[in-house]
């Protein structure tokens, strides 16, 4: 499986990232499709500002906590079974929340998809960024690619079922049984040969590679760098629909359609981007993306008025940077390690920035009941980007900048 040139992988092992592919774009559609419905689900359960915030964002405490297990478990004992019990899960958990009578039903079984989601997207990123390290941002950026497919298609659809029956119930139900079919799809369609090709962590300790890996610079600057996006990244994704419907006055097809194109359409160049990273360099990348994103947010918080078309275009340029960095993030990390340790120092980029990207949904419903949503926007999304364009400037860069051919 592993090659010095990506034109000599062999066909086999294409139609297994295609699956990893397709299978990121089922699991985007389902995480993503939520916050959506927050409004409807809040006015059902009689949820306060800050619970909305919790439940939209408690998925990613679940995916801290699973992610460094997944990593080192997927490369123990194989990546395959991870990736089907990931997707399966995803599923059955996106339709058990729809039973929620509480905040705290529904606050558990969002927990416990990010748990399951988390199985499935470590390994996912450890399969990819083994193939070809010369070319891994752009594989993985090809995941994100897929992405962005599922993160358009999902919202769109579930805005669409939400206004078409009223109902926040059916849409999700509908995605969990598709999504749990195509899990099973897997158990036939992966072949372990070609997903479990990097075993060489089974001679090392647990401990040992935790030391090492935990110890290593150019991971802890992956940590940050991920988090300085994945909290704008999940604060706005998942209370910026129920803002927006709250405070724009745009219904819930509007607001699947919005977000579906920054969360969907803007992430579709990530292959793209990544082939810049491999060739430019991940600093000079991130810098233009963090600048990008910076401006984007303010343009759409204060300046575009919502029943402007340009919003939705300035939203595309937003998830263009978004998603891009998000890769980035990973992909950083994965520079800075031996192929052994790639499943581990993927877990624990996920792990530390999943874990606080969940105080953001909280924090968003904090600041927007004490000091109003826009300043809310203003200091998850507007200061963190901000920030992370200060730390692209002083970073070294991690990357040795190889020819793809």
């Amino acid at each position: 499986m592993f090659t010095k040139n990506i034109s000599k992988i062999p066909r086999a092992v294409w139609v297994q990232l295609f699956l990893l592919a397709l299978g990121y774009a089922v699991y985007s559609a389902n995480r993503l499709s939520f916050g959506v419905g927050l409004k409807a689900i809040a006015g059902q359960l009689a949820l306060t500002t800050v619970e909305i915030g919790t439940i939209g964002t408690i998925f990613t405490l679940g995916q801290a906590f699973i992610d460094v297990p997944a990593g080192f478990l997927a490369d123990r004992f194989g990546r395959k079974r991870m990736l089907v019990m990931g997707m399966t899960g995803l599923g059955f958990m996106t339709a058990m929340v729809t039973t929620a009578h509480s905040f705290f039903e529904a606050a558990f079984w969002r927990l416990l998809f990010g748990m399951t989601e988390g199985c499935w997207n470590i390994v996912m990123y450890s399969v990819a960024g083994s193939i070809f390290p010369a070319a891994r941002g752009m594989l993985n950026g090809l995941m994100m690619t897929f992405y962005s497919i599922g993160a358009f298609v999902g919202p769109s659809y579930y805005g669409w079922s939400l206004e078409q029956t009223g109902d926040w119930s059916i849409g999700l139900k509908t995605m969990g049984s598709v999504t749990i079919a195509f899990g099973l799809l897997l158990v036939v369609g992966f072949k372990a040969k070609y997903t479990d090709t990097s075993k060489d962590i089974k001679r090392t300790r647990l401990m040992e590679a935790l030391y090492t890996v935990g110890f290593n610079k150019v991971v802890w600057l992956a940590v940050l760098i991920q988090i300085l996006n994945i909290i704008p990244y999940w604060g706005f994704a998942s209370m910026g629909p129920y803002l927006f419907m709250t405070y724009k006055g745009f219904t819930a097809a509007q607001a699947g359609h919005f977000f579906g194109m920054i969360y969907g359409i803007g992430g579709l160049s990530g292959v793209v981007l990544g082939f810049f990273a491999d060739h430019f360099g991940r600093k000079p990348t991130i810098i233009f993306l963090a600048v990008l994103n910076t401006l984007c947010a303010i343009l759409i918080f204060h300046i575009i008025p919502a029943n402007s078309s340009i919003l939705y275009l300035v939203g595309v340029f937003m998830g263009i940077g978004l998603h891009a960095i998000y890769v980035l993030g990973y992909t950083i990390a994965q520079d800075g390690v031996s192929g052994a340790q790639i499943g581990l120092a993927t877990g624990i980029v996920g792990a530390s920035s999943y874990f606080l990207s969940f105080f953001s949904g909280p924090l968003m419903g904090y600041l927007t009941g004490s000091l109003g949503y826009l300043n809310a926007l203003d200091i998850v999304v507007v200061a963190f980007e901000a920030a992370l364009i200060i730390v692209a400037v002083v970073m070294k860069e991690t990357h040795k900048k190889i020819p793809v051919g």
